[in-house]
């Protein structure tokens, strides 16, 4: 499989893909358009002009992915002053406290601003305990862009990094990137955004590898490394390093869009300015957790989108960027107008069934014959060109989970509907969900119904008269597919999270745990949080009594008190312990955090592995492999 990913070879393929497709949309065009009328005639020219569509997403998407090298690696110079922003408004403390942590242990000297929009006091005195400096404002308008262009005037490092208060660094984040700003060309560095909650809305629920798959896999995997080639990365949010005299040359953040990330990366391409992806994930973040927040999230962007369509700073017609920049631009933009495409394929086999009106004039062996080359081949050159980051099934599952968002935003570019911050539950998010979830529901239940009609009218010519056989069936197995589609998605947005104060981090650890009255007990962590532990032992114990669990973290250990909240026997004669965590020290608490937030993150698994597989095999527990030690650390 690793042969389709080489460069040469995954080239190949698209450029194979292309050729068919410019093949199959001129016999399209010249032999498949129905005149039978005027209503055929505009339904066939519809259908075209979605095909037309997905030609140019598709050859744009081989464009912008056409080389994924990574620029060569500079060290970090010394002396450098860098100035961390960690904008806040009203974040959870844990979470804010997580990534203050991780700011602490960044190895490279710097300083870190909480820029608090809340003016919480509790927010004031986790900064000064962590060493922070603490910044509010009188007046917060521009919500995030303007919290950091208040903070521009009132430091003055040369770089400035900036992270979202949900996003913890890791400690070598500044001596792998500052390497790059050598070159006094160079203005932004984006980093991936990687996220530690494996659970959440975005990943797929099976993510078993130590880099699971997420909705934002391929643009932060392939996408953003692939515009290095034509100096057409984007601001993508945090982590990113700006040059603050970069962002002074333009007048700071651009404030007039609700994406200032990829408006402010449109006016640096303007200016000369040079921008830079590192495929290294170096941070880690919350991706969103329920349905609502993931799509009012996804909503925010495409608003932007439009709204810097609309502005005299669209890239496409801009002065000052190249003919490179302007397509991986037009990539960004042709993103949030695709769900016009699949939408023109949920209504058409729709129509076709019920009204017996057809788009092509050609008989269904026909066009298959030359739409099933065609779907295979750029089906076969995305898979090759993402590099182990696309499949058609998971990619597809989403673009149809989230196309209604897309579509209200695009045409009614208004104020979307308040959102959860990510990984939040505000009480009501699965009743929200499921509100999201209706147009999809609708349009799965109009498939099916679809479905049944053309079966009907085959039969007994129920609500239309069918002029053959093949068309009608070809129609019922594209509503077939939209339906399956769709299905998987409704499936994805009710599957119910976990909504836990804390994430529990699937990570394996050796352990002991210690109660009243016997001899200390090995154990196994199957899940840790800031407030309890999973573990398995071979002996049973008893739920409500006191504990002290001392965990076997890489080079240390670290003993907790707590409470056994949750005993639960497993095959095998073991038992799963669950430990709330009751008593902790200010030290204890900072190693645990540090650990989960810092450490953790690059090496959790799902729960599933070694708490199965132990209780499976009925063997003793013993010392297992940990993930630091099959990653050689």
């Amino acid at each position: 499989m690793t042969l389709l990913f080489r460069p040469r070879v995954a080239r190949a393929i698209a450029i194979a893909a292309a050729l068919y497709l410019v093949f199959y949309l001129w016999w399209r065009a010249t032999s498949t358009l129905n005149p039978a009328g005027a209503a055929v005639l505009i339904f066939s020219l519809i259908l075209l002009l979605a095909d037309i569509q997905g030609a140019v997403s598709f050859l744009l998407q081989m464009f912008v992915a056409w080389d994924v090298c990574q620029p060569p690696a500079v060290d970090a110079p010394p002396g450098l002053s860098v100035d961390l922003y960690v904008p806040t408004y009203d974040e959870d403390l844990d979470v804010l406290e997580a990534t203050l942590i991780g700011c602490t242990v960044i190895r490279y000297p710097h300083e870190t601003y909480v820029l608090d929009d809340g003016r919480r006091p509790a927010v004031a005195m986790l900064a000064a305990r962590l060493g922070c400096h603490y910044f509010t404002r009188s007046d917060t308008t521009g919500g995030k862009i303007g919290n950091i262009n208040a903070a521009i005037p009132r430091t003055d490092g040369e770089i400035i990094l900036v992270l979202d208060a949900d996003t913890v660094p890791q400690p070598d984040l500044l001596d792998r990137t500052l390497g790059y700003f050598t070159d006094p060309r160079v203005a932004l560095v984006q980093l991936p955004e990687e996220y530690y909650n494996l659970d959440s809305i975005q990943h797929e629920a099976d993510a078993a590898a130590m880099k699971p798959w997420h909705d934002q896999a391929l643009f932060y995997r392939v996408i953003q490394p692939g515009r290095n080639r034509w100096n057409a990365v984007t601001w993508s949010g945090g982590p990113a390093l700006l040059r603050r005299a970069a962002l002074e040359s333009i007048g700071g953040v651009a404030a007039d869009t609700v994406t200032g990330d990829l408006h402010t990366s449109i006016r640096l391409h303007a200016r000369g300015w040079k921008t830079v992806f590192h495929s290294e994930a170096l941070a880690y973040g919350i991706a969103p957790q329920t349905l609502q927040a993931y799509t009012a999230q996804r909503a925010r962007w495409a608003r932007g989108a439009m709204q810097i369509l609309g502005s005299r700073d669209n890239p496409l017609v801009a002065p000052g960027l190249s003919l490179a920049q302007r397509l991986s631009y037009l990539d960004v933009f042709a993103r949030y107008v695709e769900p016009f495409q699949r939408l023109i394929y949920l209504v058409t086999p729709i129509v076709m069934l019920v009204t017996g009106l057809f788009p092509v004039r050609v008989a269904a062996p026909a066009f298959l014959a030359h739409w099933f080359p065609c779907f295979t081949l750029i089906t076969f050159a995305r898979f090759a060109m993402g590099r182990g980051s696309y499949s058609f099934v998971q990619v597809e599952k989403y673009n149809y989970l989230k196309m209604f968002t897309f579509l209200r935003a695009v045409l009614g570019p208004g104020r979307s509907p308040g959102a959860a911050a990510a990984g939040r539950d505000n009480g009501r998010s699965y009743e929200q969900d499921q509100q999201v979830l209706y147009p999809n529901v609708t349009f799965l239940m109009a498939e099916a119904v679809a479905i049944a009609v053309g079966i009907a009218n085959l039969a007994w010519r129920v609500t239309a008269t069918y002029p053959e056989v093949g068309l009608p069936l070809m129609a019922i197995g594209w509503a077939q597919a939209n339906l399956s589609l769709l299905a998987l998605g409704v499936r994805l947005g009710l599957r119910r999270l976990e909504r836990r104060h804390a994430y529990r981090f699937p990570i394996s650890l050796t352990a002991t745990l210690t109660v009243p009255g016997m001899s200390p007990l090995p154990a196994v962590v199957q899940d840790l949080s800031l407030y309890g532990v999973g573990l398995i032992t071979d002996t049973p114990v008893e739920r409500g009594c006191s504990a002290r669990v001392t965990l076997q973290l890489p080079g240390t250990t670290l003993t907790v008190r707590g409470e056994v909240t949750n005993v639960r026997p497993l095959p095998g004669s073991h038992t799963r312990v669950g430990v709330q965590f009751i008593l902790f020290s200010p030290e204890e608490r900072a190693r645990l955090v540090a650990f989960l937030f810092i450490s953790a993150p690059r090496c959790q698994r799902r729960p599933a592995g070694i708490a199965a597989d132990s209780a499976a095999d009925g063997k003793s527990l013993g010392k297992p492999i940990t993930p630091f030690e099959r990653a050689g650390r």
